[in-house]
């Protein structure tokens, strides 16, 4: 997608998708695996308490948090099995339509039962039509967009693509 900033593409790109905004409950399940994946996401974190997020939290991921930022937030348990759907888990407040956006970043990690509870959630996630990212760098990315205020209804303005003609490109000048 075309924008007027990295920012302004990498949103409309994601809203093409379907990719719906944690605009319903303004609610966000973290669960990431490594340590280093939570350190590179602190900042982003920080960004969605200020704004004021409703933000969810595997154990380690909410405990990393709390011990590291001094920030608490709703703990939810991790599942080995989509049938585990009981009270206090992520797959409960997916299922119940509680979590507009799952982030969960399982790179990195090598533990069999990190890598199967992070695929019950994802998969809950499709299935119940709740916004997914498995990147860190997508959801630090997605974080500044919320930061700007490009969640809000008409942030866009429509433009012909020859509006984007004069726009500095990388790499390469137009002659």
């Amino acid at each position: 997608c075309f924008g007027q900033d990295q920012n302004e593409a990498f949103l409309k790109a994601m809203l093409a998708t379907n990719f719906k905004l944690p605009t319903k409950n303004r609610s966000i399940l973290l669960s990431i695996a490594t340590e280093s994946k939570r350190f590179e996401f602190a900042e982003s974190f920080m960004a969605l308490v200020k704004l004021g997020y409703k933000l969810y939290g595997t154990p380690g991921t909410a405990e990393y948090y709390k011990d590291n930022y001094n920030v608490e937030i709703k703990v939810v348990e991790k599942v080995l099995d989509e049938s585990e759907d009981g009270l206090g888990t992520a797959i409960y407040e997916i299922k119940a339509g509680n979590i507009d956006l799952v982030i969960n970043i399982s790179d990195g990690t090598i533990r069999k039962d990190e890598i199967t509870s992070g695929y019950v959630i994802r998969r809950a996630s499709v299935d119940f039509g709740t916004s997914l990212i498995t990147n860190v760098k997508c959801a630090v990315e997605l974080v500044q967009c919320l930061e700007r205020g490009m969640d809000k209804q008409g942030v866009f303005t429509p433009r012909h693509i020859t509006d984007y003609y004069s726009i500095p490109s990388m790499g390469w000048t137009i002659k």
